[in-house]
């Protein structure tokens, strides 16, 4: 994208027109997963038609975030009026949504490629800005895990076998935590 590498791990967000930019930055896990959807529902309720995700700096997904992402994936499938893509996946973050199935409901973009007639990001570039979310309750983050891993197997039978210890444990999190 062009931009320096801003420092940490944090999801950036800008609106115009009827585009929103997403960008993730660093190591993608739970701990941001919040603040990816948090982005992700404010450009639908701000009624942009596209939403782009610009994977250029993030280094590296958890299970947690890749849930999330198939989640905004499934809705977006099943929107009219929101198109998205993610733009700049490096080779790894590509295996890593492969591996789980999670590319067969996205428009991905590799590195360097981008959808035809997507136009100059450049001024939402300059105008991202960090997603602050609000802190999670532990339940609510454990409610956030189990909902991200039970997307994942929806996206790919073979991921509940892999994911089922995973999700037991949130499960009994959910239950034991008020």
């Amino acid at each position: 994208m062009g931009r320096e590498s801003p420092a940490g791990n944090r999801v950036l967000a800008a609106t115009a027109d009827d585009c929103t930019l997403v960008a993730v930055s660093g190591a993608a896990t739970f701990r941001l997963a919040p603040a990816f959807k948090q982005a992700t529902q404010a450009a639908k309720l701000a009624g942009s038609a596209l939403i782009v995700v610009d994977m250029a700096d993030c280094l590296s997904m958890d299970s947690t975030f890749m849930g999330a992402i198939a989640s905004l994936g499934f809705s977006a499938r099943k929107s009219e009026t929101t198109r998205l893509v993610f733009i700049n996946l490096a080779r790894h973050a590509a295996a890593l949504l492969k591996g789980l199935g999670v590319d067969r409901i996205l428009t991905i973009y590799p590195a360097g490629a981008l959808p035809e007639g997507l136009g100059d990001l450049s001024v939402l570039e300059q105008s991202l800005r960090p997603v602050e979310s609000a802190a999670a309750s532990a339940h609510d983050m454990a409610a956030l895990m189990y909902d991200a891993h039970e997307t994942l197997a929806r996206v790919d039978p073979a991921n509940l076998q892999r994911f089922k210890d995973v999700l037991a444990f949130l499960r009994d999190d959910l239950r034991r935590l008020p």
